[in-house]
């Protein structure tokens, strides 16, 4: 038995007891009283561990909305739409590659010669001081103007002349680079390439055209010489255009990745053999789409069995049912309804909707996707399979994207809920922060009643061991009496 230690003094006598020697009530028996106002907290607890475990449970549910949120944009994604499948019957000759936009097509290519550029070699350069042994980083010591031009040798079009301003203290690498950090000075903004490709070998300058094909490149400048392009000197390489059959169609381009023989199509030409017919193949590849919308219909379903769960009120008829943390909450109640109702919402987009895609949701609320009809629907109309799920409205300058169709409608149902933006909480967020307020005032509650308890319990031991102290004086007393009666019977 627990017991508190007290002091006391009986008349002229101090001595040590415990609180209860005399009373019989301990510390255990006050524990005892102050029990009812313990089950008060024990009371209040609960409320708090109901109200985080349901807490908990919105926190999750928003989760599992959010990662429904990310399944929507993918299918928002341009990436996601128009894919092409390509093929090749000699990748180590020629590939091909589409845009969404690009139609599915079968293309016999004959390769007869590949693009190069023209190029333009000047001389081993020497220093001003005429050392001849030197470092492409060390100072040439000439000093004036470089300039080149490039012109289209048929004259086809305007030629472009740069001028490069030389300096003294610059060396080989120096000029190269000027040369590849040149602008074409036709160019207001001065942002457009000169075109131009200036590498150092075994201390010659060699300057390329980057546009393929039959150029004239010219070099002039009082350092024309100087730099090693004496006209004696330099050595000259002639670009010339790709060559090839399309389908028993002869042309030509100057670019081994020409971009304007079909709409939307590259094709890419790694080496020339006129014996040999490349069949280039591009289709649409379905995979994607099918893909991203059953990870939609898997995240949705994962969901709405979330959602059923925690509003599950069981069995009422029997003694030990159990029901979820949420059951008749009304918020997750209409939640429920709202997304059951954007599942097979959205409008419809050339004839094209959730049901003719092949979304439909059973007796149990389960959300399906019949992938025939879907596949079929892709194959008939993608553009419109696209603008249904998600059509962009964004503004060019715009850092948020924006759009109309079935993807936003349903994102926006959610944001309602999961919006964690300062002024535009979501539900779901406002609901969190009225169980914290609710804490909080719980919390209060039982710090209140904990100082009660403990001024109670203090009031109750100064009570019972004044009355301890109290009793063991009397018994002192009277002790004190008896031994003086029996002394004075004694004397007598």
């Amino acid at each position: 038995m627990s017991s508190i230690t007290t002091s006391k003094t009986a008349g002229s006598v101090s001595s040590s007891n415990y609180m209860g020697q005399y009373t019989g009530i301990t510390s255990d028996m006050i524990d005892q009283l102050l029990q009812s106002d313990e089950i008060r907290k024990t009371v209040i607890q609960n409320k708090i561990d109901k109200i985080n475990t349901k807490s908990q449970a919105w926190t999750d549910i928003s989760t599992r909305l959010s990662n429904l949120t990310s399944k929507l944009e993918a299918l928002q994604d341009e990436g996601t739409y128009g894919t092409k499948k390509v093929t090749s019957s000699d990748d180590a000759s020629a590939t091909v590659s589409g845009t969404a936009d690009s139609m599915e097509g079968s293309y016999d290519l004959i390769i007869t010669q590949l693009a190069t550029s023209s190029k333009i070699t000047g001389g081993v350069v020497s220093k001003a001081d005429g050392t001849t042994k030197i470092s492409t980083k060390d100072a040439l010591g000439y000093s004036g103007k470089l300039t080149i031009t490039n012109a289209a040798a048929d004259g086809s079009d305007k030629p472009l002349t740069v001028e490069i301003d030389v300096k003294d203290t610059d060396s080989l690498k120096d000029i190269a680079n000027a040369i590849n950090s040149a602008k074409d000075p036709s160019d207001k903004e001065g942002t457009k390439s000169a075109g131009l490709k200036a590498t150092i070998v075994n201390n010659q300058l060699v300057v390329t055209s980057e546009e393929m094909g039959d150029r004239t490149l010219t070099i002039g400048g009082d350092l024309k010489d100087k730099l090693g392009f004496d006209d004696n000197v330099v050595k000259r390489t002639k670009g010339q255009s790709a060559e090839f059959t399309l389908d028993g169609i002869p042309m030509k381009r100057n670019s081994n990745n020409p971009t304007d023989v079909v709409d939307g199509i590259t094709f890419n030409f790694k080496k020339a053999d006129a014996s040999k017919t490349i069949t280039l193949g591009l289709t649409n590849d379905t995979d994607k789409e099918l893909s991203a919308v059953k990870d939609f219909v898997s995240q949705y379903n994962s969901v709405m069995s979330f959602i059923s769960e925690k509003m599950d009120v069981g069995n009422p008829s029997q003694s030990d049912n159990t029901t979820g943390v949420l059951a008749g909450d009304s918020t997750l109640i209409s939640l429920q309804s709202k997304l059951q109702s954007a599942v097979l919402g959205g409008k419809s987009v050339n004839g094209v909707s959730a049901s003719t895609l092949g979304l439909s949701v059973d007796r149990n609320g389960t959300l399906s996707l019949d992938e025939t009809k879907f596949k079929a629907q892709l194959a008939k109309d993608p553009n419109s399979v696209k603008d249904f799920f998600f059509k962009d409205t964004s503004d060019k300058y715009s850092t948020e994207k924006t759009g109309t169709g079935y993807t936003a409608d349903f994102k926006a149902v959610i944001d309602r809920y999961t919006s964690t933006k300062s002024g535009s909480e979501g539900v779901i967020s406002l609901r969190k922060s009225s169980y914290q307020n609710e804490i909080k005032d719980y919390n209060k509650q039982i710090e209140r009643i904990t100082e009660q308890i403990a001024i109670k319990r203090a009031r109750y031991v100064t009570m019972f061991t004044n009355l301890d102290t109290a009793i063991g004086n009397l018994q002192s007393q009277f002790a004190y009496f008896q031994s003086q009666n029996s002394s004075s019977s004694s004397n007598n």
